[in-house]
């Protein structure tokens, strides 16, 4: 992202779009670059978190620099239409990017076919090393060095490569891709039905969008409860889930991206995200399906906010 900024700033262009539901990695970066005199538009997205081509393009100035959109939302797994947003850009001609963290992988990416100029991804995310990543730059898009001593990268990066970081995350990329189309539609089934399942609990609501979305991502808000105390319910039976994103465990506040697709403080705080892979089973599914109703029944007859909806001394939101 700063080497696109920076190029742009050469050229007067310093005004950058983004969207209200990008990963602090981005959100952050760009904080520091408002500080920097850049402008930045954060674009709202709708319930489903999946904004549209036409917003962008309707966001873009003369001076616009840089247009950064994730492909994949890392909490409530919605899938941008990154294809007709990198074409809008391309006929802009402002430099796109794209944090393809959580996709690349799992769902298929084209650098080519959805005309992105820049591209960032992280292996563990596919079960590769951690602390390797890669960023793509398509040909001709300016790179500048943020670490400077050696030529390594040809110049671009200094420091001694993790040859066995990048050959391990070449080799499980390969097996991801190798497996792909098998696997997505194995993580789809398993997906739907916790899904179809989850929804049957009275006021609870899907987040992300229900057709565009991971293979492996569920994310739901349950109204009247902690999802705190859930989440340790569901330790307690041996089942590994989270409230949002790992990079903000601990924190108090309510999920950003939850707040932005118009979700309340209240609740949000009753949030759970359950993240499938391909070594999961139907039968893990069903533990679920089981596991988790009877989790939030036992925390609502304890919650006094539960008890004050009921007796409808306050409205429910879902």
């Amino acid at each position: 992202m700063r080497s696109a900024t920076q190029y742009g700033a050469l050229h007067g262009k310093r005004h950058i779009i983004t969207t209200a539901i990008e990963h602090y990695a981005i959100l952050h970066t760009l904080q520091q670059l408002e500080k920097e005199g850049f402008d930045i538009t954060y674009l709202d997205v709708p319930e489903n978190g999946r904004i549209t081509a036409e917003m962008v393009a309707n966001a873009i100035r003369s001076d616009t620099c840089l247009v950064s959109v994730m492909l994949a939302n890392n909490e409530i797994g919605t899938i941008e239409p990154i294809a007709e947003i990198g074409a809008v850009c391309r006929k802009k001609g402002v430099v796109f990017h794209t944090d393809a963290v959580q996709a690349v992988g799992h769902i298929l990416v084209d650098v080519e076919k959805m005309s992105i100029d820049m591209l960032s991804l992280s292996a563990h995310k596919f079960h590769g090393p951690k602390g390797v990543g890669v960023l793509y730059a398509k040909k001709g898009v300016p790179i500048s060095s943020i670490i400077h001593s050696g030529a390594q990268e040809r110049g671009r990066r200094a420091g001694t490569e993790n040859l066995s970081g990048i050959v391990g995350m070449a080799a499980v990329l390969q097996e991801c891709c190798s497996h792909m189309e098998q696997n997505t539609a194995y993580l789809t089934n398993l997906r739907d039905k916790l899904i179809q399942g989850l929804s049957q609990i009275l006021h609870s609501v899907l987040n992300g969008d229900c057709i565009y979305r991971l293979p492996g991502n569920v994310h739901f808000c349950f109204e009247g409860i902690d999802g705190e105390s859930l989440l340790i319910m569901l330790d307690n039976q041996g089942i590994c889930a989270s409230a949002g994103s790992a990079c903000t465990s601990g924190s108090l506040d309510p999920s950003h991206v939850l707040s932005a697709i118009g979700r309340s403080t209240f609740l949000a705080r009753g949030a759970l995200r359950l993240t499938l892979s391909e070594d999961n089973t139907a039968e893990d599914v069903d533990y679920l399906l089981k596991v988790i109703p009877e989790a939030v029944e036992k925390l609502r007859k304890m919650s006094p906010v539960w008890t004050e909806l009921q007796e409808e001394k306050r409205s429910y939101e879902i």
